[in-house]
C-alpha cells in the first residue's frame, strides 16, 4: 500500500497587501478600513492560533495608541516603513501547543510599502514531519485565505516545505494546496507556473477571481537543494514582498481598470440612446422645446463628467501600472542577482511581460476609444447647446413680441377706456345741461304761471279798485264819441299802460339782477 505524501518542516508564510492610502480622498488620505488588516490578524488569526503575542498585535504597532487606530503615530515615530514598535523588529510569538500535535511556532513583521500596508506572518513546525493531510493545521478554519483576511489589494501565501514522501514535486505541490485550503476557499485556486529558485521548485497558483479581496495567490516553494533557506535570507524577503505588493497591485489595478472601462461604457451607450432625440425636434410648443433641450444638456453633461471621471481614473490606473512594473522590474532584478546556477524565475518575467503588455496595451485601447467617444458627445452636447442658443433667441424674440403686444393691447384698452370716459363726461354734461334746460324751462313756466297769476291778481286789483266808479257813473253801452271816456274805461287803461312800462323795466333789470347774484 503507498504511502500518503508527507513533508518535514512545513512552513506558511501570508502576505497580505491593504491599502493604508485612500487616493481619491487627497494627498496623503487614510483610507476608511485601513485598520481592518491588523485587526483581522489580531482578532481572527491570533484567536484561531490562540497565540497571545498576535492577540495583542495592537499594542506591539506605532499606528495605533490606547488600543484605538492612530496613523498619525507613523509620523511622529517613523521607523523606515516599519510599523512594530519595538525597532520594527520581528515580533516572535510564544510555541503554540495543540492536543496530539506537535507545537507550531510563529513570527510577525509589519512593514508599509509605499501607500500599502503588509505584514509578513509565518507559522511553521519544527523537526516534524506531518501529512500533507494535515497541512490545514497551518490554517485552522481558513484563517489565512483571503475570505478572512479581506486584505483590499490582495495577498500571497509561500508554502516551504522538504518532501518527505511524494511522487512528483508537481503532484506534491497540488496536494499541498489542496490540504491547506481545506475547501475554505470558494474558488481554488488552479496551478499556472511553475519555476526554480536557490535551486529549488517553486510553483504558482491563483484563482484569479475578480475581486482582491477573494484572490487566492499560493506559492508552493519544496526543498530540493539542502542550502536553499541559506539563500533566503532578509534581504531576499524583503525584495520578494516588494515584488509580490507590486504584482498584487497591478492585478488589483488592472481589474479595476476593467471596471471602470465597462462604467464608461454604460455611460457612453446611454448618451448614445439619449442624444438622438427626434420627438424633441419635433415639438411645436417653443417653450416646451426649449425646457427638453435644457434638460437634455443638463443630463449629457452629468453623463460626460461621469464619464470623464472614468477616463481620468483609467489614466491614473494607467500609471500606476507603470510605476508598479517598474517596481516589480526592479525587485525581480535584485532577486536574480541573488540567484545561484540553474534558476529559472520566467513565470515571474512573464508576468512582467504581461503587465507591461497586454495590461498596458488594453488600457490604452480603452482610453482611446473613451477619448473619441468623449470627442463625438462634446461636438454633440455643442450641437445641443447651439440648439439651446437658438431656440432661447427665438423664445425670447416671441416673448418680447408678445410683451410688445400686451403693451399695445394695453395702450389700446386704456386709449379705449379714455374715450369711454370722454364719452361719458360728454353725456354727463349734456345731461347736466338737459337737466338745465329743463330746470330752465320749469323755472319760465313757473314764471309764466306767477306772472299769469300776478296779472290775474293786479287785474282783479285793478277792477276791483275801478269798479266803484261805475256806481258812480253808470256806463253808457251805447257808443257815443261825443261824450268823454268812462272813469272806469280810462282806470282800466292807465293800469294796463302802467303795468306794461313796469313790465318793460324788469324784463330790462332783471337779467341784470341775476349776473350779481351769480
Amino acid at each position: 500500500m503507498q504511502e500518503p505524501p508527507q513533508i518535514k518542516n512545513p512552513s506558511i508564510t501570508l502576505y497580505p497587501f491593504h491599502l493604508r492610502d485612500d487616493g481619491d480622498e487627497g494627498y496623503d488620505a487614510v483610507a476608511k478600513n485601513a485598520q481592518s488588516l491588523w485587526e483581522n490578524l489580531a482578532d481572527n488569526v491570533g484567536t484561531q492560533f490562540n497565540s497571545n503575542e498576535l492577540k495583542s498585535l495592537r499594542d506591539k504597532l506605532i499606528c495605533y495608541k490606547d488600543k484605538q487606530y492612530y496613523p498619525q503615530g507613523e509620523k511622529e515615530k517613523p521607523n523606515n516603513d516599519k510599523l512594530l514598535t519595538d525597532d520594527g523588529k520581528t515580533l516572535k510569538f510564544q510555541p503554540i501547543t495543540q492536543p496530539d500535535n506537535p507545537k507550531i511556532y510563529g513570527s510577525i513583521s509589519a512593514l508599509q510599502i509605499h501607500d500599502t500596508y503588509t505584514a509578513d506572518l509565518t507559522f511553521y513546525y519544527q523537526d516534524t514531519t506531518i501529512k500533507v493531510a494535515d497541512l490545514h493545521q497551518l490554517n485552522p478554519e481558513g484563517c489565512l485565505l483571503p475570505n478572512a483576511i479581506k486584505p483590499s489589494v490582495g495577498q500571497t501565501l509561500l508554502l516551504y516545505a522538504a518532501p518527505a514522501v511524494y511522487d512528483t514535486y508537481r503532484k506534491l505541490a497540488d496536494e499541498c494546496v489542496i490540504a491547506f485550503v481545506h475547501n475554505q476557499q470558494q474558488a481554488s485556486p488552479e496551478f499556472r507556473a511553475a519555476g526554480i529558485l536557490f535551486g529549488s521548485p517553486i510553483f504558482e497558483y491563483d484563482s484569479r477571481e475578480d475581486d482582491a479581496a477573494k484572490r487566492c495567490h499560493i506559492l508552493v516553494w519544496l526543498q530540493d537543494n539542502p542550502q536553499t533557506l541559506q539563500f533566503a535570507t532578509s534581504t531576499f524577503n524583503l525584495y520578494l514582498m516588494n515584488l509580490l505588493c507590486s504584482r498584487a497591485k497591478i492585478v488589483f489595478v488592472y481589474r479595476e481598470a476593467r471596471k471602470r472601462y465597462r462604467n464608461a461604457q454604460q455611460i457612453v451607450g446611454e448618451l448614445e440612446k439619449q442624444l438622438p432625440k427626434s420627438e424633441i425636434e419635433g415639438e411645436q410648443d417653443r417653450q416646451v422645446k426649449l425646457q427638453k433641450l435644457k434638460d437634455l444638456l443638463a443630463e449629457v453633461r452629468t453623463k460626460m463628467l461621469a464619464c470623464a471621471h472614468q477616463v481620468r481614473y483609467l489614466q491614473e490606473d494607467r500609471n500606476t501600472i507603470d510605476i508598479n512594473a517598474e517596481n516589480y522590474a526592479e525587485a525581480l532584478t535584485r532577486i536574480r542577482s541573488l540567484c545561484i546556477d540553474g534558476d529559472n524565475l520566467d513565470f515571474w518575467q512573464r508576468f512582467l511581460d504581461l503587465a507591461e503588455g497586454k495590461y498596458q496595451r488594453q488600457i490604452e485601447i480603452d482610453l482611446n476609444y473613451l477619448i473619441a467617444s468623449q470627442d463625438l458627445f462634446q461636438q454633440s452636447i455643442s450641437t445641443v447647446r447651439g440648439m439651446v442658443e437658438i431656440e432661447q433667441v427665438e423664445f425670447d424674440r416671441e416673448k418680447e413680441e408678445r410683451e410688445r403686444q400686451r403693451d399695445r393691447e394695453q395702450i389700446q384698452l386704456y386709449q379705449q377706456k379714455e374715450e369711454e370716459e370722454k364719452i361719458r363726461d360728454r353725456e354727463q354734461i349734456d345731461l347736466y345741461r338737459q337737466k338745465e334746460e329743463e330746470e330752465k324751462i320749469r323755472d319760465r313756466q313757473l314764471e309764466n304761471i306767477i306772472f299769469f297769476v300776478g296779472t290775474a291778481i293786479g287785474g282783479g286789483q285793478i277792477f276791483s279798485a275801478a269798479y266803484p266808479l261805475i256806481k258812480e257813473t253808470p256806463i253808457q253801452w251805447q257808443p257815443d264819441s261825443s261824450l268823454p271816456l268812462h272813469p272806469f274805461a280810462a282806470t282800466i287803461l292807465w293800469s294796463l299802460l302802467f303795468g306794461l312800462v313796469f313790465g318793460w323795466l324788469m324784463l330790462r333789470i332783471a337779467p341784470l339782477i341775476r349776473k350779481i347774484i351769480r
